[in-house]
């Protein structure tokens, strides 16, 4: 068996792992790198040959940071299948058709400014029509089947509770005459969480495990805090009068927060009021999650009956500008859940401007905000803020929601990983930084692992 790492090493994007397993040659997800644009676009432009003569590309779920990059390989040469789950294949054709056309937006943005004489214009890392390409390698498998990969390879996908369509990856061969296994854990989801399931148990032993360690050294706030704190952010507004804003991102946590909201509706905890889901990214990756049911939890099953979690009346999804246009147009306590987390860009912007200034209203952050973006600057009470061409006196309330992840911590990374925590285990640690990655693989030696390894880029492993 040989190993290399060629992603999300030390670091959170870019995943991408290279197995060379009895002469088969298989790649584990492919990434795209996300961070500074220059440094960001030379690492996702690199494809080593062996990538493009791989055998097979086994992804583990839709999030760009792990498939981002296949409509690079396929332009590139790769004609090998593409193993992923279904509803990971309907998740993924939406990440990807939106990633090409803000590349194209961009490219077309940048080229407009003007360019010093003889630099060439900037061409996006893909586009629009790279993307058949990668949708004729998909060989959708479900949960738990064998799939054969030749030489005496197979694997098999599980559920990690992640997103919607995620897995865990367990790999088998023989090598030597004696039977050997890998475990790809992908990102693995909380328990406890909305929707999905949980993370199912591993049912074998591993010889190796390459794990996640995005949250390695913390431990989330508990689910169970949630629910009271969403409901009296949604009842405070409802009293004022006022409209509650959600900057969220479009694939899992739109999801979560609908399911709250009609949660507290089913229970009368709140009245039926409107809630818009602004956001074309967000509408097609509701649709999906109502495609695929059978994915859902039974808590879930039990509270949406046949219409399902998102045909309820009072929820309208807004797909096209003017649609987007009329909310603003609303006089009454409403939702509005809306892209982008950070507030730098998409339809947010337009509902902030509307409520900045206006006290009644409350904007309540769902997830991790970057430094340096107006959500961060919104989180810190800074009193005068710029959006687009225009200042604005912050008057609005911020809130901030906190243990709504989607990546477990460290304490339900080693819950999940507990069967297979042995002596003869060696444990490789990614997708986190590197003080994460670290003091998970110190965690793993002190919960049992036999050995735990946090990989650089570009580094090989061989046993």
């Amino acid at each position: 068996m040989r190993i290399q790492f060629s992603g999300a090493n030390r670091t959170v994007t870019g995943s991408c792992h290279v197995l060379e397993l009895n002469g088969r040659r298989i790649v584990l997800d492919f990434g795209l790198y996300q961070g500074r644009r220059e440094e960001s676009r030379l690492l996702n432009e690199q494809v080593a040959d062996e990538l493009i003569s791989a055998d097979a590309v086994i992804l583990s779920h839709g999030h760009l940071d792990h498939c981002g990059r296949l409509p690079i390989l396929t332009r590139m040469g790769y004609r090998g299948p593409i193993y992923l789950t279904p509803a990971t294949a309907a998740v993924t054709r939406v990440v990807l058709q939106d990633a090409a056309q803000i590349q194209e937006e961009d490219a077309a943005y940048l080229n407009r400014r003007g360019r010093a004489p003889g630099v060439a214009p900037v061409e996006p890392l893909y586009q629009s029509a790279d993307l058949p390409a990668v949708y004729k390698a998909f060989r959708p498998v479900n949960y738990g089947i064998k799939t054969d990969l030749g030489n005496g390879v197979s694997f098999s996908f599980h559920d990690a509770g992640h997103i919607l369509g995620s897995a865990y990856i367990a790999l088998n061969w023989v090598e030597k005459d004696r039977p050997r296994s890998l475990l790809f854990t992908a990102d693995v989801g909380r328990y406890g969480m909305p929707i999905l399931h949980d993370p199912v148990p591993l049912s074998q032993n591993f010889d190796h495990i390459i794990t996640e360690s995005t949250y390695g050294d913390r431990a989330h706030e508990p689910v169970s805090q949630i629910e009271p704190q969403f409901l009296d952010a949604i009842k405070t507004v409802i009293a004022r009068g006022g409209r509650l804003i959600i900057p969220s991102f479009a694939v899992g946590r739109t999801q979560t927060m609908l399911w709250y909201l009609q949660k507290f509706i089913n229970e009368k905890l709140i009245p039926e009021l409107p809630i818009f889901v602004d956001s074309p990214m967000g509408v097609q990756v509701s649709e999906v999650y109502d495609q695929y049911r059978e994915n859902y939890d039974t808590q879930t099953h039990q509270m949406i009956g046949r219409d399902g979690l998102f045909n309820q009346a009072n929820i309208t999804f807004a797909v096209s500008s003017e649609q987007s246009k009329q909310i603003n147009r609303v006089n009454q306590p409403c939702v509005i859940v809306a892209s982008s987390p950070s507030c730098e860009f998409g339809r947010v912007l337009h509902h902030l401007k509307r409520s900045l200034e206006n006290e009644r209203d409350m904007v309540l952050f769902v997830g991790w905000v970057p430094p340096q973006t107006l959500g961060r600057r919104l989180q810190q009470a800074v009193p005068r803020l710029r959006v687009y061409d225009r200042w604005y006196d912050r008057k609005i309330e911020v809130r901030t929601l906190h243990g709504l992840s989607a990546h477990a911590d460290y304490v339900e990374l080693l819950r999940f990983l507990a069967p297979t925590l042995k002596p003869q285990t060696t444990a490789f640690v990614v997708h986190g930084e590197a003080d994460q990655a670290d003091a998970f693989a110190a965690r793993l030696v002190s919960a049992g692992v036999g050995q735990a390894v946090v990989p650089a880029l570009s580094t090989t492993n061989a046993a």
